[in-house]
C-alpha cells in the first residue's frame, strides 16, 4: 500500500470537513465569546451592566429600575425605555434586525425606502466604514450627488443629527448597519447617538 498517498487523501478529507458550516460555527463561537465578560466601559451612575437576550440577539446593556434597554420581538430589535409615573415609556429604538434575502446590504434600500420620510432626491447609498470587530462588516447610509454636497455645506456650519429618513449619517450622532459574517442573511441597525449608548455595541451577538 502507498502510505504517503493514503496520508495525502486523509489530509484532504480532514481539510474538506471544515466547510462553510464549520466556519460559521467558529465565527458564532468567537462572537459569543464577547459576552463572557462585562464591558470595560463604566456604567452611568445608578445603573449596572446586565446581559440582554431576545429578538435573535444577545448583548450587554445598562439597566436601572427607571431606565433600561428592552427587547421588542415584533420590531425586531431593542429600544430604550424610561419609567415615568409608574408607567413604561418607549424613548428610542436603538437596535433593529432586518432580513437580507440576497445577503447584500443593498437589500435594505427597498425596505428603508418604504419609510414615509424617505426622499429619492437624497440618493442614499451604503458605504463601508471601519469596523473594530472581527467578522463584522459595518456600513453607513449616506446621501449622494447634489444631496451629499448640500449636506457637507450645511454640516460645516450647523449640527445635522441624521439624513436618509433617520437611517443615515450625521455630524451630530452616530448610526450604522452591521452584517455579521456568522449570519450573512441579516443586517443590524445600530443607533449610537451623541454619547456612549446604554448598550455595549461591541458585544452584540446574533444567534
Amino acid at each position: 500500500m502507498n502510505h504517503p498517498l493514503l496520508f495525502f487523501v486523509l489530509l484532504l478529507l480532514a481539510l474538506g470537513s471544515c466547510g462553510p458550516a464549520e466556519k460559521g460555527k467558529e465565527r458564532k463561537t468567537e462572537a459569543a465569546a464577547t459576552l463572557d465578560e462585562k464591558p470595560l466601559r463604566a456604567p452611568y451612575a445608578g445603573m449596572k451592566w446586565e446581559k440582554i437576550s431576545g429578538a435573535g440577539m444577545e448583548f450587554w446593556a445598562q439597566q436601572s429600575p427607571d431606565l433600561r434597554v428592552e427587547i421588542s420581538e415584533t420590531l425586531p430589535g431593542a429600544f430604550v425605555e424610561r419609567v415615568e409615573n409608574g408607567q413604561p415609556v418607549a424613548l428610542q429604538r436603538v437596535l433593529q434586525v432586518f432580513s437580507l434575502p440576497n445577503e447584500k446590504i443593498e437589500d435594505l434600500l427597498d425596505i428603508l425606502a418604504a419609510d414615509e420620510g424617505w426622499s429619492k432626491a437624497e440618493g442614499c447609498a451604503f458605504e463601508a466604514i471601519a469596523s473594530n470587530r472581527a467578522g463584522v462588516d459595518r456600513y453607513e447610509l449616506r446621501p449622494t450627488g447634489k444631496a451629499r454636497q448640500a449636506y457637507e455645506e450645511r454640516a460645516s456650519v450647523e449640527p445635522i443629527t441624521q439624513t436618509c429618513a433617520g437611517w443615515g449619517m450625521g455630524n451630530s450622532g452616530i448610526r450604522y448597519f452591521e452584517i455579521h459574517r456568522s449570519n450573512p442573511d441579516r443586517a443590524l441597525f445600530v443607533e449610537i447617538g451623541q454619547e456612549a449608548p446604554l448598550f455595549d455595541e461591541n458585544s452584540i451577538y446574533l444567534k
